[in-house]
């Protein structure tokens, strides 16, 4: 028989001890260059923390969830980004989406807007909306070789660490115009809802069709065909863009009397019972989503002014049309409400423009989402960067990026994006070459205080901006208004004196805080 060695089994142990000493040095090796060669790592992060490139292919399985939102709007409506034109087979829809994907990786975004339900109709298996005309060329037609666009790109954008959300067009049926109405309802599909139940549309005098929002049954259909996209697809969130009731048209009617009459007794006034239809929708439809998967986010992208001031509504300081009274759409009602998780005004003006600028407007959005949960994501004009030159969209993002709830953009104008026009795409590259990973406001313990001009100052002006900083945890209010503040917490007020003693009360954290100022003049 052939001999054993005996072996002590102190060195069995060191023996294991140095295999596993072996093993852990090995998965550090491969470890550390992971991180050396991506960029990435489970790093400490600043609430503007740089960690990763964004420009770099991103890695599956490392996305966090508080990183800048760095979105695109891809329309479908009308063939405006996908597909480039309907009935294009399975595999020439795979090659674009594939293409937008790439566009969308290569210039640093994270996150695709795709419109979904474009007209009452469907990029996506549904049970309830036809498919879309943009897409088959008739709502009659069936998925081109059985490719489902969503679910691919869906597939595709995940695999590289980008977010997909549904764009949903709730209400608008059909997409004519003035010059070119569409509203024959026989030439919808013959599954489509509005085909089979007219008495829910209404006909405007833009040429289009509309669900009429004051019925229970359509709002019950708004939020099933929402809760079938979440249900059945793994999208990162559902988004609802600006059009709910029409842009007006001058001298039209839209003609909802008769459920006004029926449904809105409660109400004086039909533009209160409108804003309390997209209320409802909009409540109904987070709720859904939140019942069927907590993690999916819910936005609405409105036009961006709510109101223009008066003096007594709280408005932005602005003069252009506004969502609450001529489109009936009060943001406001959701963000205080809380059903929302991110809001993305369309905020598609400059610096310069007198009527909206775009620095007025950002800083009344933060104002009204401080405090509230309520991500602030702008919605910013990439098709408009060749006009305006400058690097305005450069500009407009890092002012944003300094504004406390600000957690991202979304550009719209993929073509030029795609297309480099104004260099746009160059100047994203730029802004997103890195990853930033914003945290929610910690409180600092800082007392409020406004440092310039000194509290007691003597002055001889009509009117003063004002400096101050508080703690960026808990929202600040002068005159029952909240003000827009800094991530730091800091924030500025262009503040009117009378002649004399100039007292004013601002409150944080259920403390007020009295700031005096004396006029001379």
């Amino acid at each position: 028989m052939e001999a054993r060695r005996y072996i002590s089994p102190y060195r069995k142990i060191l023996a294991a001890t140095g295999m596993i000493l072996l093993i852990v040095l090995l998965i550090t090796i491969v470890s550390v260059a992971a991180i050396l060669l991506t960029g990435r790592g489970n790093l400490p992060v600043s609430p503007l923390a740089s960690v990763c490139s964004g420009t770099d292919a991103p890695l599956t399985g490392l996305k966090n969830p508080d990183r800048e939102i760095r979105g695109v709007w891809i329309a479908t409506v009308g063939n405006i980004d996908f597909p480039s034109e309907a009935g294009l087979s399975g595999a020439q829809q795979k090659q674009e989406l594939d293409e937008i994907v790439r566009t969308v990786q290569e210039n640093g975004l994270n996150a695709i807007f795709f419109q979904v339900r474009p007209t009452g109709d469907a990029l996506y298996d549904s049970g309830y909306f036809p498919l879309s005309t943009f897409l088959t060329g008739s709502q009659n037609a069936g998925f081109a070789d059985g490719f489902d666009p969503l679910d691919y790109l869906i597939e595709a954008a995940h695999a590289v660490n980008i977010d997909v959300h549904a764009w949903v067009n709730p209400l608008r049926v059909t997409y004519g115009t003035a010059d070119a109405p569409q509203h024959d309802l026989s030439v919808l599909g013959k599954n489509n809802p509005a085909r089979r139940h007219p008495e829910w549309t209404v006909a405007y005098a833009d040429g289009k069709l509309y669900y009429n929002a004051g019925l229970p049954d359509v709002r019950s259909l708004i939020q099933a065909g929402v809760a079938e996209i979440v249900r059945n697809y793994d999208v990162d969130g559902i988004v609802f863009d600006d059009y709910f009731y029409p842009y007006p048209v001058s001298g039209a009617v839209f003609d909802d009397a008769q459920a006004f009459e029926t449904y809105g007794s409660a109400y004086n006034d039909i533009g209160d019972w409108r804003r309390d239809n997209i209320n409802a929708i909009i409540k109904s439809c987070y709720q859904s989503i939140k019942a069927i998967k907590p993690h999916c986010l819910f936005g609405v992208a409105p036009f961006g002014i709510w109101q223009n001031d008066d003096g007594l509504n709280g408005g932005s300081a602005t003069t252009g049309l506004n969502a609450y009274k001529q489109i009936y759409c009060d943001a406001l009602a959701w963000i205080k409400g809380g059903y929302i998780d991110y809001i993305a005004p369309q905020l598609y003006w400059q610096f310069s423009t007198k009527a909206a600028r775009f620095d007025n407007l950002i800083k009344w959005w933060n104002e009204q989402t401080d405090g509230t949960g309520v991500k602030l994501l702008v919605s910013q004009a990439a098709y408009r960067a060749a006009e305006w030159g400058g690097q305005e969209i450069s500009s407009q993002t890092e002012f944003a990026r300094s504004e406390l709830c600000y957690r991202g953009s979304i550009f719209y104008g993929y073509s030029a994006i795609k297309n480099n026009a104004g260099s746009v795409a160059d100047e994203l590259k730029q802004l997103y070459r890195e990853e930033i990973i914003y945290t929610e406001p910690v409180s600092d313990g800082r007392t409020l205080e406004i440092s310039a001009p000194l509290s007691g100052s003597y002055l001889s002006l009509s009117s003063t901006f004002v400096l101050g900083r508080s703690d960026p945890a808990y929202p600040v209010y002068y005159n029952g208004q909240a003000v827009s503040r800094t991530k730091s917490g800091y924030f500025s007020l262009y503040l009117p004196l009378e002649k004399g003693e100039n007292r004013f009360v601002f409150t944080q954290n259920g403390k007020e805080y009295t700031y005096t100022l004396f006029n001379k003049v």
